[in-house]
């Protein structure tokens, strides 16, 4: 993956983070994150049906531990019955996500339906990892085809807490 500021999958993989230790297993956590939201993406209320209460973030930790904890849920959820998809990232995109302040005072979530939280989050069932380094710290999400209008509009509602980032398969 790389963004903007140039991250790619091996930044994310040796710095000390929720991030997975492998650009496989940053594979895999992406395929589990698609095939779960693939079988949500289809509602009426997208913004809502990715909000799964099965994987509400626990409360009081920090970002990279509630990520791993989403992300652990996911999987107990999923067992072993998912189905990968054929493409890597399900048609949708990846996007980055910066907890920290500023945020757009709800602006991202007017802008994108809901899609987007009032700090600016995407919905949790969307959550891959979160990845913490020197230069960064942000969580990555993935979005279905479904949300990327919105999720435009929000990115343009939040350009600080917002970007998109890319799959680079080297």
């Amino acid at each position: 993956m790389s963004g903007a500021d140039g991250g790619t999958p091996r930044d994310a993989m040796s710095s000390e983070s929720s991030a997975p230790g492998s650009l496989d297993a940053f594979r895999e956590l992406l395929a589990e994150t698609v095939a779960w939201c693939q079988r949500r993406a289809s509602a009426e209320n997208l913004a809502e049906a990715l909000r799964s209460h099965a994987l509400a973030p626990p409360p009081g930790l920090a970002w990279a531990d509630t990520v791993a904890a989403v992300a652990e849920a996911r999987r107990a959820l999923l067992g072993r019955s998912w189905r990968r998809s054929l493409d890597p990232i399900g048609g949708g995109t990846l996007i980055r996500y910066r907890p920290t302040p500023p945020h757009s005072g709800a602006e991202a979530r007017r802008a994108s339906a809901g899609y987007f939280d009032d700090r600016d989050a995407p919905p949790w069932d969307t959550w891959i990892c979160y990845v913490e380094s020197p230069a960064d710290s942000y969580l990555l999400a993935w979005v279905p085809p479904s949300a990327l209008a919105g999720a435009t509009h929000g990115l343009a509602a939040s350009p600080h807490a917002l970007s998109w980032t890319t799959l680079d398969a080297r």
